[in-house]
């Protein structure tokens, strides 16, 4: 997972949502805006198969050459939802997640990415949970077929995740899963949200900042600096979030009564997320301190992916290109502020 410098990406889920945003205009743009790679997401293939009525390996392969054709790398497939720690049986998951790793080999790529588990009705074991991704990371070892390599797998703390919302707890399950190619996909998101905001009360006063949330924030780093192998760093996803007028509760237009029994971190997630830095579109989350330890101070060096989740991608005035371009503006704007090659 080394790299000699900061190599830019996006993710696809991030180009744009209404049925004319379609992954071709989205492949087109990131090639054209002069990224260096892209974050497929799984929905996005499975449409394009549809679309072309492909198989989902067929859409895989054609998307890799697509990638190859416009001079861009996959960073990672995206995301496998709600893996460990489930109720069915491990057997029935770890044939879905054969599934990803055909289309991630298909389409070119070495990277799965899992978050963690959001399903309710979910055990918060550990030693289940950690015996459950190592059986996982271990299916990615397995002797590929001829000439393709391993698959690694990044794992990411969901700030509405039932039992590991944490950058520390990523962390520390990252270590007892204790593979080489089982490590960390961290997301200036999900770390902010969840320690430093408060979408429930604190955004209807008019500060949208958790009480202690600065201090919260702060340890987190922290510990992240002391704890935190280098090594386990697989890639970053960098965004923002929208200042909330009103607290995010039943009634907010960002609200969703079918996903009540999660943490407002995810019906913000979809409704507010922004680019690093867009403050011309109330982006107000406190990056800088984040982005100086992740980008610089820790050393680490490899793919950085601009990520946003926002009701407006269902314009469909606000597409890829309009999109792309406004990633790699924020991209610019953080390369400025930290000195960054």
């Amino acid at each position: 997972m080394k790299a000699e410098r900061h190599r830019l990406g996006i993710a696809t889920v991030s180009l744009g949502w209404h049925p004319s945003h379609t992954l071709e205009r989205k492949l087109d743009a990131i090639s054209k805006q002069g990224y260096d790679g892209v974050e497929i997401y799984y929905p996005d293939l499975v449409t394009f198969a549809e679309q072309h009525s492909l198989t989902h390996l067929e859409a895989a392969s054609k998307i890799g050459t697509i990638c190859r054709d416009g001079d861009i790398s996959i960073i990672a497939l995206q995301p496998l939802f709600n893996f460990a720690g489930m109720r069915t049986p491990l057997e029935t998951r770890l044939e879905s997640a054969r599934e990803y790793i055909s289309l991630a080999r298909a389409m070119g790529t070495k990277m799965i990415q899992v978050p963690t588990t959001y399903e309710m009705n979910s055990t918060g074991a550990e030693n289940l949970i950690v015996a459950e991704l190592r059986a996982l990371a271990d299916l990615g070892r397995e002797s590929p077929e001829s000439g393709q390599e391993e698959i690694c797998f990044a794992f990411e703390a969901l700030a509405w995740g039932v039992h590991h919302p944490l950058m520390d707890d990523a962390i520390r399950i990252v270590k007892l899963v204790d593979r080489p190619n089982f490590g960390l996909c961290l997301d200036t998101y999900h770390v902010i949200a969840r320690v430093w905001a408060d979408p429930h009360a604190s955004a209807g006063a008019g500060t949208g900042v958790a009480p202690g949330g600065y201090a919260a924030l702060k340890s987190t780093l922290d510990r992240f600096m002391e704890q935190c192998p280098v090594e386990k760093i697989f890639y970053l996803q960098l965004s923002d979030a929208e200042r909330l007028d009103q607290p995010l509760v039943l009634g907010h237009e960002a609200y969703k009564a079918e996903w009540a029994h999660w943490d407002a971190t995810m019906h913000w997630c979809v409704w507010g997320r922004l680019f690093p830095y867009e403050t011309e579109y109330g982006a107000y989350f406190p990056l800088d301190d984040i982005l100086r330890l992740w980008l610089v101070e820790k050393g680490w060096k490899g793919w950085v992916s601009m990520e946003m989740f926002h009701r407006d991608e269902h314009k469909e005035s606000v597409g890829p290109e309009v999109l792309a371009e406004r990633g790699y503006r924020s991209w610019l704007k953080i390369k400025s502020r930290f000195g960054l090659e």
